[in-house]
């Protein structure tokens, strides 16, 4: 048979014309006798489309059509894996990102799956990755198959060409991520699982090994089989999520691998299909589908079919592999993330995810797709989508209901799938249904369910899980009756949401999310039902509802006396500053003024909630002169110099150049209203940096690390927090900034802060004159920021003695942001600075800093001693902070008044 060709050497396997012609049309062949590309084929191309810029500007049509393998696009990546571990390799640009730039986590858009129907591209198919994409080769890679020597008497370790010399077995199967369908769970209760649209789902025609003939080669015997299960270990380190887990003789170190296993009577079960497949739609595997070689287990979720696969193990028992058991669960709906570790959830078999459920999606009519009433009401319209379940399960019928399921009508089914010798079924299945342009008329819903041959319907409702996983709900498309600005009357469809961080869909609206959702009525969870009103003081008392002219509120503009508006109610928050944890300062810049969109932007139901005790009254709209634009004043400082800052308005400040330091780390440089302009940000303040993202309003604090003295500019070390298990969503602000180019504005605003540094170890808190002669500063992740500012105020004056020493903690080596910087301070202030490290998740070999997380211990080594002149600083996440840093502290004698966190 002919080799599989690396696709590192820029050929393939698959030469589409020399097949074509050596195909007889004209010879009529029994089905059994047929290829899979006779059956399924012509495979679609497998070239990706990348886009070079944010404008979704392509490479010349000419580049896609001559190209005959992914790797002739090598040279032009997406420009959204420029800069990360996956530059590497050519990606389409229209496969939609849920979780940022990396790792990649993609689906393709829903008019894609319906454009191809049966046999997904390649290029198109979604993606799942939990860090970088492996750069594996062919010749280089093996497979070692092995166990307890008692049930595998001959291990043995095989390559690719071996591999692919072994009997082949090729099948088309459906692929579905557990998590597709989660963003509707997302709007029901937020789950610890990213976005993925109705588009987790694809199907490839797969080539490779049986799992049954390696065992035998390796003398697994087809004896005794039950409990023991074959266990699949893929070649990525990836983090560990939890500690050393439940077992006490094999615990998790902070690096673990990507596995699982399945039962051994399974894999020798030749019904089942379970392949080590090399090939999809007959050319070698795409890196990120696994290339070389990967595992696929037909009819299982695709969180069960390891990438990269390196290791195939016998074993006694289930794995005790980290990611079989703290991923693809389907766990109670009333299970919390606290509860599922308290209650070790996450190690009860019987909720574990294996085989799929039934599941069905409606593609057409697609999101927001119109279509005009007059010019097609005696017209029919023609519905479409797909349906898959497992277990081999054939989908025995699809049904549509257009009145709120009081009637279902049958659909066609285009069977393009020939059940395997063993009569199983791996495959999606895709559905029609024409049906009169008039049924619309009074329609709200268009309800679509799939029926399998175990008379497994789909519920009507869903029921929320954490994991958001196996989402299977009937599929609703409203139909609403619009106008356009042409004045024609259309039906316009709306999708229940959008994947990723894409906007729109019927559930994102609070009247679009069901009662209940198996944990209660949401409202009540929620706390938006239970949670007492709070007393509207002090309107209340009076019994009147007062209405105040914006002339009135404006009045109330100083640190005294402060009302604001939010949602066209005034509050007065005099009594309300001390209180703020975020400083008086957050408040006061919209004393006297609207402050709608900024509380908006930064504060939860809970602080709206709050807000109410200081309601004093409503704001009379029509005073509001909706043509007075403010006039901005020049800010000029003592010296006479512009700042840039304004803190009652935001100015848009320019990005003039971007550089990458890491995966997840870039600097930014913006430029000021004139080259002669200063920032105007005095030292230990902070700043806000505000945008709209997704139809939302985000502000969030941030520290420059430049300062007063960098004429023209203001410079920014981000981090983009990338989605992950623990924040579905990732750092909406700061994917945002990674995502903006040269020339794109960003709004700025401030100073705000309750520190202000000012010279020879004097500063203020909250106002108050505070002097020190040594700082103890305590840095986690970004947190660095606004203690480094300090640091390079003091050490920019040599005649400042005050004295520093700084533990900056982070997750790994790569986290630790300006670390030469930090390293160059040290070495040359060796008297007034110095730093210390910690790793917390992994660190090289030879590194000699600390490693775990802060401590007393730590604390005491390398910290000044309390006193008097010694206060402390911190700004990390919250939880380093309180149970970490804090309590350390105390313990060690500083006293509360003299920690400070930014």
């Amino acid at each position: 048979m002919a080799q599989a060709v690396d696709l590192h050497r820029g050929d393939s396997s698959n030469d589409l014309a020399r097949l074509a012609d050596g195909f007889k049309a004209a010879a009529i062949k029994d089905e059994s006798e047929m290829t899979p590309e006779e059956l399924y084929g012509p495979y679609p191309r497998a070239i990706p489309v990348p886009s070079l810029d944010k404008n979704g500007t392509t490479p010349h049509p000419d580049v896609i059509e001559n190209a005959k393998t992914m790797w002739d696009l090598k040279s032009t990546p997406d420009y959204r894996d420029k800069g990360t571990p996956d530059e590497w390799v050519p990606r389409d640009g229209r496969l939609v990102r849920l979780t940022g730039r990396h790792p990649f986590n993609v689906e393709p858009p829903l008019s894609i799956l319906n454009k191809h129907r049966f046999i997904t591209p390649s290029s198109l198919h979604y993606v799942r990755n939990h860090g970088a994409c492996p750069d594996l080769k062919w010749e280089e890679h093996t497979i070692k198959v092995g166990g307890i020597p008692s049930l595998v008497p001959s291990p043995f370790e095989i390559g690719m060409d071996e591999l692919v010399a072994m009997e082949p077995r090729e099948l088309p199967v459906t692929l579905v991520c557990a998590g597709n369908r989660r963003k509707e769970q997302n709007m029901i209760r937020q789950t610890i699982g990213f976005n993925w649209g109705p588009s987790g789902v694809s199907t490839n025609v797969w080539k490779g090994v049986l799992l049954r003939d390696l065992l035998l080669r390796a003398g697994v015997s087809e004896k005794n089989m039950a409990g023991k299960h074959v266990e699949f270990i893929g070649v990525e380190d990836l983090p560990n999520k939890v500690g050393p887990g439940p077992f006490k003789d094999d615990p998790w170190g902070k690096l673990v691998k990507y596995g699982t296993s399945v039962p051994l009577a399974r894999a020798m079960n030749s019904a089942y299909d379970i392949i080590i497949a090399y090939q999809a739609n007959g050319e070698v595997l795409q890196p990120d589908h696994g290339y070389p070689v990967r595992l696929i287990i037909p009819g299982y979720i695709g969180g069960r079919m390891i990438k990269w696969l390196d290791t195939i193990n016998v074993i006694p028992h289930e794995t005790k592999n980290h990611y079989h058991y703290h991923d693809n669960r389907i766990l109670p709906p009333h299970i919390t993330a606290e509860e599922s570790l308290k209650g070790e959830w996450w190690y009860k078999p019987e909720y574990i995810f294996n085989e799929l459920n039934i599941n069905s999606a409606i593609s057409q009519p697609d999101h927001n797709e119109t279509i005009s009433i007059a010019e097609n009401i005696n017209g029919k319209y023609d519905i479409a989508g797909y349906a898959y379940t497992g277990g081999g399960r054939k989908i025995s019928r699809v049904e549509i209901s257009t009145n709120g399921g009081v009637n279902w009508q049958l659909c066609d089914i285009e069977r393009k799938e020939r059940p395997t010798e063993y009569g199983m079924y791996w495959c999606w299945i895709w559905y029609s249904l024409k049906i009169p342009v008039a049924d619309f008329v009074g329609c709200k819903e268009i309800w679509c369910r799939a029926w399998d041959e175990s008379n497994n319907p789909q519920p009507n409702n869903p029921t929320w899980n954490l994991m958001g996983m196996g989402n299977n709900q009937v599929f609703r498309v409203k139909v609403h009756m619009d106008r356009t600005a042409s004045g024609e009357h259309v039906f316009r469809f709306e999708h229940p949401t959008q994947p990723g961080q894409q906007t729109g869909g019927w559930m994102t609206t609070m009247a679009g999310k069901p009662d209940s959702a198996g944990f209660g009525r949401l409202l009540e969870v929620q706390g938006e039902v239970t949670e007492p009103e709070p007393a509207a003081a002090p309107a209340a008392k009076t019994g009147e509802k007062k209405v105040y002219t914006m002339a009135e509120v404006e009045k109330h503009n100083h640190e005294e006396d402060v009302w604001i508006i939010v949602n066209d109610k005034v509050y007065d928050c005099t009594e309300y500053l001390e209180l703020h944890p975020g400083g008086v300062d957050s408040i006061t810049i919209n004393a006297g003024a609207d402050a709608t969109e900024d509380f908006v932007a930064i504060h939860s139901l809970k602080a709206t909630k709050m807000l109410e005790k200081y309601y004093i009254g409503d704001l009379d709209k029509a005073s509001i002169n909706p043509a007075a634009a403010p006039v901005l004043d020049d800010q000029i400082d003592e010296k006479g110099r512009k700042l840039a800052l304004n803190p009652r308005h935001k100015i848009p400040f320019k990005l003039r150049s971007k550089i990458v330091l890491s995966h997840d780390s870039y600097l930014l440089d913006f430029e000021l209203q004139t080259p002669e302009h200063i920032l105007g940000l005095p030292t230990g303040k902070h700043m806000f940096l505000s945008a709209t993202i997704d139809g939302e309003m985000v502000m969030r604090r941030y520290t420059p690390i430049s300062s007063n003295y960098d004429v023209g500019c203001v410079k920014f070390v981000i981090k983009a927090y990338r989605p992950n298990e623990r924040f579905p969503r990732g750092g909406k602000m700061s994917q945002h900034l990674d995502a903006i180019k040269i020339g794109d504005t960003v709004d700025m605003r401030g100073p705000v802060g309750e520190f202000e540094y000012t010279e020879g170890g004097n500063f203020l808190i909250d106002g108050e004159d505070c002097h020190a002669t040594r700082f103890n500063m305590i840095a986690g992740g970004t947190g660095i920021t606004p203690v480094m500012q300090i640091a390079s105020e003091i050490l920019r004056h040599p005649e400042d003695p005050t004295q520093m020493s700084l533990i900056f903690a982070c997750r790994e080596e790569n986290d630790l942001l300006m670390r030469s910087t930090l390293d160059e301070w040290a070495e040359k202030f060796p008297d007034k600075f110095k730093v210390h490290y910690i790793l917390s998740d992994a660190w090289p070999k030879d590194w000699k800093y600390s490693k775990g997380f802060v401590n007393k211990q730590l604390f005491s080594h390398y910290l000044y001693r309390p006193g008097d002149d010694c206060y402390n600083l911190m700004c990390g996440p919250p939880v380093m902070l309180d149970k970490g840093c804090t309590p350390n502290l105390v313990s060690l004698g500083h006293q509360k008044n003299r920690i400070f966190a930014f």
